[in-house]
C-alpha cells in the first residue's frame, strides 16, 4: 500500500488537464532544495510582524518625543525674546524704570502704557492668553532710586517660564 501511485493532476497545453499516475519520490530522496523552500508559518510572520511593531513603537517614541521638545524649545525662545524687549523698555526709560515695578503684560494688555510694545511683541509671537511677563524693580542702593536691579519673569501658563535679570538705570 505504501507504493502505490500518486495521481496528480498535469496541466498539458491545449488539452486542458489530464491525470498522470506517477508515484511521488519518498520523503527521505527527495532533494534538499524541496525542504529548504517550505516558506513561512504563522507563528514566524506573528514573532516577525511583534519585532517590526516593537521597533515602530521605539522610533514612534523618538519622534513624539522631538515634537514635544521641539515645542518647548519655541516657548523657551519666544519668552527669551518677549524679556529682552521687556528689558529693552526698561533700559529706555533709565532713572525711571523705578516706575514700572510690579508691572505685568499679557497678549492682550499692559498695566503700564510704557509696555505696550512688549505686549504687541507677545502678540506677534502667537502666545496663550494666559502668558504673562511680570517685572520686578529694586534699588540697587538704599535711595529708593537707579541703578536697579531689573527681573523679567516670562510664563505661558503650562508650568513653563523664563526670568532674566539685568541692571538698568545707570
Amino acid at each position: 500500500m505504501k507504493n502505490w501511485p500518486v495521481l496528480r493532476f498535469l496541466l498539458i497545453p491545449h488539452l486542458g488537464f489530464a491525470l498522470a499516475a506517477r508515484p511521488l519520490p519518498s520523503p527521505d530522496l527527495r532533494p534538499a532544495a524541496v525542504h529548504s523552500e517550505m516558506g513561512l508559518t504563522l507563528i514566524e510572520a506573528m514573532v516577525t510582524l511583534a519585532i517590526f511593531a516593537i521597533g515602530s513603537l521605539g522610533i514612534l517614541s523618538l519622534f513624539l518625543g522631538n515634537f514635544a521638545m521641539s515645542a518647548q524649545n519655541q516657548n523657551l525662545t519666544s519668552g527669551y525674546e518677549i524679556a529682552q524687549s521687556a528689558v529693552g523698555v526698561l533700559r529706555a526709560n533709565g532713572a525711571q524704570a523705578m516706575s514700572l515695578n510690579g508691572a505685568t503684560v499679557s497678549a492682550n494688555q499692559a498695566s503700564n502704557s510704557l509696555l505696550v510694545p512688549v505686549s504687541q511683541v507677545m502678540s506677534a509671537y502667537g502666545m496663550p492668553p494666559q502668558s504673562q511677563v511680570s517685572l520686578t524693580v529694586a534699588p540697587l542702593n538704599s535711595a529708593a532710586q537707579c541703578p536697579c536691579s531689573a527681573t523679567v519673569s516670562v510664563s505661558w501658563g503650562n508650568g513653563q517660564s523664563y526670568t532674566t535679570q539685568t541692571v538698568v538705570g545707570y
